[in-house]
């Protein structure tokens, strides 16, 4: 685990960013504080389809969602 101060991760986030990608957690501190921590994806590589997706939200909605559209709309508001 590596740990840098705000500043540094705002002054290289992509190297940082390359860290976290390569499989490393990194922490970012604010006045000595954890201030969020960037970590490795659980599955790399893995992109789920829209369809699936859909699939996804309709079983953990209370109502199905008319189209993937949608729920994209939605969070752009």
């Amino acid at each position: 685990m590596k740990t840098v101060t705000r500043r540094e991760a705002a002054q290289d986030f992509e190297t940082f960013g390359d860290l976290a990608h390569a499989g490393e957690t990194v922490v970012v501190t604010q006045a000595g504080r954890p201030w969020f921590k960037m970590v490795p994806p659980s599955q790399p590589g893995k992109v789920k389809s829209a369809a699936q997706f859909k699939a996804r939200l309709d079983r953990i909605s209370r109502k199905p969602l008319k189209g993937v559209l949608e729920v994209f709309k939605r969070q752009r508001r």
